[in-house]
């Protein structure tokens, strides 16, 4: 009987220093590391792997702040029975043995982190993670959206959610991270999806870049699946365009129950093939298919394009970011539209959206006027990163250009100082070929391509507008082309008979305004889209008067306002002057943005076509 008391003690007091037990508030003053000395012994889980990572989870978790702030330890989130594993059990399969295998997906996180914890660092420092989820207008995005419950690996290394903070962070200042952003809570894009075929859909297809669910999706579908979604446990709500009467506002959308909006998300871009993100492998995405559909609403005949397909090339890893950057339309729609009997008196026109930097980088998207050649004698953009293009690598431009930077999940080639002007080129793709001849590619030299692009983008603007047209509460910013009653506009007033020429240079104008990088992702097809679209807007013919028409070009007086205007949209105080009444200084500032757009476009007074 002694022997048999004795043993159980023994066994009481090993069970009880065991994996088991383990607490987050660390109440017995033993540390996390003392804690889980048994779990990374030999006999246990020394050499387990991490079905994201494929390294040693003992090691990750020693590298993470659950260990070196003494945060947390292995039974913390798994939560074995006291005592786990018991000796019999490790080779007869008796006593209980049990543990939670995946304490993300049953919340074991939320034991310290998430709203029932104010002093939480997410809280404190980073209450992104949990946006308005109750009211019914616009409210912020957050990172845990309720696809996201449960699934913090989708962002974060399960056993060492530290190391890769720094890119947590970067990632947290981009485009991508914004929780503001209008492209995340200006519309509840989850619902703003399409259950028709990809291929001849008008509807909404929002949901495929504006929110991550969407976008992997899409993506992993074969670029077919748009459809509207809602997280689990809530009732999905499709929201899309309706046919309305003339003058009309289309119907506000239903609101969802679930009132989460998602921003691009780490797993957007990371995926191991097994639906892991926290590896950091690159989603492995096939080259491109997109599909640009556009129906002429309120005009007759209504004009419907669909079935058109663009085939992108392979970029590799840069596959990943062309479906959301390659814009909802192209130019060549345009000439489609004429086949088709478009009335450009008469009509509403296809758009290339916003960050189509693809369309521009690729060549794929801007309107081509007739007889022009838009082919450059030297351009490589398009495939850096593409088998080794130039000693380039193999990730394609993408993700060569905007990643190969010390900072490469901020996802910006170059740096910039308080002014906003580019202080340095932190991108390594750029030395490989714009060292000496034939340009040097320097912070200054890429500034004042900036600084050209943005003068002659405004040029452009001010060339869309007429300063003799008679007043019109339609039109009071005296647009060339009118706008009608029915929402449509008329783009054959300026030029009849030169619709859609017309249409291309807005066409042209949007696309370029909607993406700030175009001067250097396509310099000289952007420079050539700028020129023609200034010498069609001058007079209606190709003429090359470009020059005279910047120089001669005056400012309409906005009837709304009884002022006049010039803004660029890529960065105030550059080429930004305020409305004001059109007095004499006026011409002053409008003086030296038509010296920069010359020198720009043609290289000087005096020059050519670019």
């Amino acid at each position: 009987m002694l022997l048999k008391s004795l043993v159980f003690l023994i066994l009481t007091t090993l069970l009880a220093a065991g994996c088991g037990g383990g607490s987050a508030n660390n109440e017995t003053g033993v540390s996390k590391l003392a804690q889980s000395q048994k779990c990374m012994s030999s006999d246990c889980h020394a050499r387990s792997e991490s079905p994201g990572t494929k390294a040693l989870i003992v090691q990750e978790w020693m590298n993470s702040t659950h260990n070196l702030n003494n945060g947390a330890g292995c039974a913390d989130c798994h939560e074995p029975h006291p005592g786990h594993p018991e000796s019999c059990s490790k080779c007869h399969g008796g006593g209980s043995g049990v543990a939670t295998k995946n304490p993300d997906a049953v919340g074991k996180c939320n034991k310290c982190h998430g709203l029932a914890h104010p002093d939480d660092i997410q809280m404190r420092l980073a209450p992104q993670h949990y946006g308005n989820t109750t009211d019914t207008g616009a409210s912020r995005a957050s990172y845990v959206s309720s696809n996201y419950v449960g699934n913090c690996r989708k962002c974060h290394n399960p056993h060492d959610p530290t190391t890769a903070m720094s890119a947590n962070a970067e990632w947290a200042q981009s485009g991508h991270g914004d929780v503001l952003s209008g492209a995340r809570t200006r519309y509840d894009f989850k619902t703003r999806g399409s259950y028709e075929p990809v291929n001849l859909t008008f509807q909404y297809y929002c949901v495929r870049c504006h929110t991550s669910t969407g976008y992997v999706n899409f993506v992993t579908s074969g670029f077919t699946d748009l459809k509207p979604f809602a997280g689990p446990g809530f009732a999905v709500v499709q929201n899309y365009p309706v046919k309305v009467a003339a003058g009309l506002l289309q119907p506000a959308d239903t609101p969802s129950p679930d009132k989460s909006r998602e921003v691009t998300a780490c797993n957007v871009c990371h995926d191991n093939g097994e639906g892991r993100a926290y590896s950091w492998a690159t989603r492995a995405v096939p080259a491109y298919n997109g599909y640009y559909n556009f129906s002429s609403a309120n005009s007759s005949p209504t004009v419907k394009l669909n079935n058109k397909v663009i085939a992108y090339p392979n970029v590799t890893d840069s596959n990943v970011c062309v479906p959301c950057h390659s814009g909802r339309g192209i130019g060549s729609m345009i000439y489609d539209a004429v086949a088709a009997g478009m009335d450009f008196s008469n009509t509403n026109a296809p758009g290339a959206h916003d960050r189509a930097a693809a369309l521009l980088t690729l060549r794929t998207g801007g309107y081509e006027f007739t007889g022009r050649s838009y082919v450059p004698a030297r351009f490589l953009h398009g495939k850096i990163g593409v088998a080794n293009e130039h000693g380039t690598g193999y990730d394609g431009p993408c993700v060569t250009c905007h990643m190969k930077t010390p900072s490469p999940h901020g996802f910006l080639p170059v740096e910039k100082d308080g002014a906003g002007r580019i202080s340095s080129i932190v991108s390594t793709a750029c030395a490989h070929c714009h060292t000496g001849d034939p340009v040097q590619m320097t912070a200054a030299v890429l500034q004042e391509e900036k600084d050209g692009y943005a003068a002659a983008l405004a040029m452009l603007n001010v060339l869309k507008t007429d300063s003799t047209l008679p007043t019109n509460t339609l039109n009071p910013a005296r647009s060339k082309v009118r706008p009608l009653a029915n929402k449509n506009s008329d783009y054959n007033a300026a030029f009849p008979g030169g619709g859609a020429n017309t249409m291309g240079a807005f066409f042209n104008s949007s696309l370029l305004q909607n993406d700030p990088g175009a001067f250097a992702h396509n310099h000289l097809y952007t420079k050539r889209l700028i020129y023609d679209s200034i010498d069609w807007l001058s007079n209606g013919v190709l003429d090359n008067d470009v020059e005279a028409a910047i120089n001669n070009a005056t400012l309409a007086v906005d009837d709304r306002t009884g002022k006049v205007s010039l803004s660029n949209p890529l960065r105030a105080g550059v080429y930004f002057v305020p409305a004001q009444l059109p007095t004499v200084p006026y011409a002053a500032l409008l003086d030296p943005v038509k010296a920069a757009a010359i020198h720009y476009l043609m290289g000087g007074p005096g020059g050519a076509r670019p």
